[in-house]
């Protein structure tokens, strides 16, 4: 696992926020909380977000 300090994880979760067009406090820990869960792997965090907001979409719709 891929230790970060707190400059460079606040960068990571910057950078993924910019990168999907995401705003707000509660998809900032999504995104801390999946780094960490997964070692700060970018591709697995993408991954795992982009699960998370369709279920969350799917959810608001129905």
């Amino acid at each position: 696992m891929v230790e970060l300090d707190k400059e460079q994880q606040k960068a990571f979760v910057e950078d993924i926020m910019a990168a999907n067009n995401l705003k707000g406090a509660s998809k900032k820990r999504l995104i801390v909380f999946l780094g960490e869960r997964y070692g700060w792997d970018r591709q697995k965090v993408q991954h795992r977000l982009k699960r998370a907001t369709l279920a969350q979409r799917y959810a608001e719709n129905h």
